[in-house]
């Protein structure tokens, strides 16, 4: 039999672009509706076009904007990586699009409202405790939170972990279907969407030729295995770090322990280690420098602890002699 071809995964911005660019503004029309809980109409597309050509030279976000019917300008990007001042990204491509409008001679009045979706492959930690998808983020007061200085000013964030955990418990949610096909069309999940929602049996139509394009599949493969071979980086770095870290900050506690006396030891462990390895770090540093050390050694240690206010119990735990 056949082996059916698995469809791009549009939450590569490459096949995001794709599927959504002009030609296809019905699509990113109900998507847009969906999310916002409106009806929208298109009427100009603002996008920046990336060439396919020189598409896996750019690894970094690419967005989408838009003009509907009642002039309100709406930029869409997704991002599959966290990026340190995340929300203070957002609202710099909120306020570019906003600020674009403003020419010379223009009043402040014919500035038209602005709304930014930033959909994220990821938990926003500002967002925590929020399980909720349509929250738009304005500019209101501080005191009752009520009252809003200007409606011309919204964003939009839209985690993609939370919109799967939404759609377990609640299937008929048209956001978190939306998140759904994104993240992965080949899912049952979408399979059982699309009966459903002819918006998305009508992405996933229009998914399948684009999937067919051979060379905007390379670049997507290309993206999703530099992801991939990112994240692996990342996690080779950070555990080699805290071993190396660990490592360190034991072996160095323990020598500053035994020639400096246990006060000094512990203080210099403290330094040198990193927060995982200073708990087991202080305790290991001690049984086995004292295991090491010669008797006047050990007897050394214990002076230097009843000096520093150590009590017997403590003293005989750590050292693991009797009392007596």
């Amino acid at each position: 039999m056949e082996k059916k071809e698995l469809l791009l995964k549009p939450k590569i911005d490459v096949v995001f672009h794709a599927l959504f660019r002009r030609k296809n503004n019905t699509l990113l029309e109900a998507m847009l509706s969906d999310i916002l809980d409106t009806k929208v109409k298109i009427i100009e597309n603002l996008d920046r076009h990336l060439d396919i050509a020189t598409a896996d030279e750019k690894f970094g976000v690419m967005d989408l904007r838009v003009q509907f019917e009642d002039k309100t300008y709406c930029n869409i990007e997704i991002q599959l990586e966290p990026c340190k001042f995340e929300n203070e990204r957002f609202l710099y491509y909120l306020s570019d699009t906003y600020s674009r409008q403003l020419e010379r001679g223009t009043d402040y009045e014919e500035i038209h409202k602005t709304i930014s979706i930033a959909i994220i492959d990821h938990e926003n930690e500002a967002l925590k405790g929020m399980e909720e998808l349509n929250v738009r983020w304005q500019m209101r007061d501080n005191t009752t939170g009520g009252k809003i200085l200007t409606d011309r000013f919204e964003l939009v964030i839209i985690e993609l972990p939370k919109a799967k955990r939404i759609y377990k418990k609640k299937n008929d949610n048209k956001i978190s279907q939306w998140m759904m096909f994104l993240d992965n069309p080949n899912s049952k999940e979408v399979c059982n969407i699309m009966d459903k929602n002819d918006n998305i049996k009508k992405a996933s139509e229009e998914l399948k030729q684009v999937s067919g394009d051979y060379e905007l599949r390379r670049i997507a493969e290309l993206k999703e295995k530099y992801i991939r071979d990112e994240h692996a980086r990342i996690a080779y770095a950070t555990e080699k770090g805290q071993k190396e870290g660990f490592d360190k900050g034991y072996s160095d506690g323990m020598k500053k322990g035994l020639h400096d006396g246990l006060q000094q030891g512990i203080e210099q462990g403290i330094e040198q280690g990193i927060e995982q390895g200073i708990e087991q770090g202080i305790e290991k540093g001690i049984e086995q420098g004292i295991e090491r050390g010669a008797k006047h050694e050990q007897e050394k240690i214990i002076k230097n602890m009843i000096a520093h206010g150590f009590d017997e119990e403590t003293i005989s735990k750590i050292v693991g002699i009797s009392k007596e």
